[in-house]
């Protein structure tokens, strides 16, 4: 972060900017001594910067918040869903077209006839998937009220609440003190592992920077070196 500030300036366009930092800090912690130490960092790397401490308390978890976190995950649900539907219409309909098995030399009588009912089979099933895709207004209405009555049944994890309500809080504070700034670079926060996080992640990203023109994230790889002139 030191690094792209430092670079920031030497830009024509952001040299005569006023970079201010802004630290969050809970309760706990010693505001006082964490706002002397960054100052004493900034003077070492010849940056000029007025630094700011935010404290953040452990706040009650708001109605928004547990709804956004249940609309997300209600959404990934429905995605998730969709695309599995996809994938097992395309894969029939794959094997319907590439019958590789009949096509073998060594191909048995009874391997014959197996694959020939099992194709058959899946042009029944293909069929089946494309008249469910063909409703009555009134069948229409009851599966959508099903599907429905299903995702609202659903409960958010309580890590996923916890999540979005820190992305919550972080962007009301960036909001307050930064609405009015021409650029806001953000710590990008750790990516999730698996693909499973990876659209939960994007929606805590959109809801930590919503309400903001410009925005930068950065996140260094932990091996920067940062020289520091006595």
């Amino acid at each position: 972060m030191a690094d792209n500030d430092f670079n920031k300036r030497q830009h024509k366009v952001w040299k005569n900017c006023k970079l201010r930092i802004f630290t969050v800090a809970q309760l706990e912690d010693n505001s006082i001594q964490m706002e002397k130490d960054l100052n004493q960092y900034m003077y070492n790397l010849r940056i000029e910067a007025e630094v700011k401490i935010v404290e953040m308390s452990n706040s009650d978890i708001s109605a928004y918040t547990y709804e956004r976190t249940l609309m997300m995950e209600q959404r990934t649900e429905l995605l998730s869903n969709m695309r599995l539907q996809k994938e097992t219409a395309q894969s029939i309909i794959d094997r319907a077209h590439n019958p590789t098995s009949l096509e073998s030399k060594d191909a048995t009588l009874e391997t014959v006839v197996e694959e020939a009912i099992e194709f058959n089979d899946a042009a029944n099933s293909l069929e089946l998937d494309r008249s469910q895709y063909t409703f009555s207004p009134s069948e229409a209405k009851s599966l959508g009220k099903e599907l429905g009555k299903e995702l609202f049944q659903m409960k958010p994890d309580k890590k996923n609440v916890r999540r979005m309500h820190t992305a919550v809080k972080l962007n009301e504070v960036i909001v307050e003190k930064s609405h009015e700034a021409q650029l806001v670079i953000l710590n990008l926060p750790t990516p999730p592992r698996s693909e499973s996080g990876e659209q939960n992640y994007m929606e805590f990203l959109e809801v930590l920077t919503e309400g903001l023109d410009r925005v930068v994230m950065v996140r260094g790889s932990g091996r920067e070196v940062v020289t520091i002139y006595s």
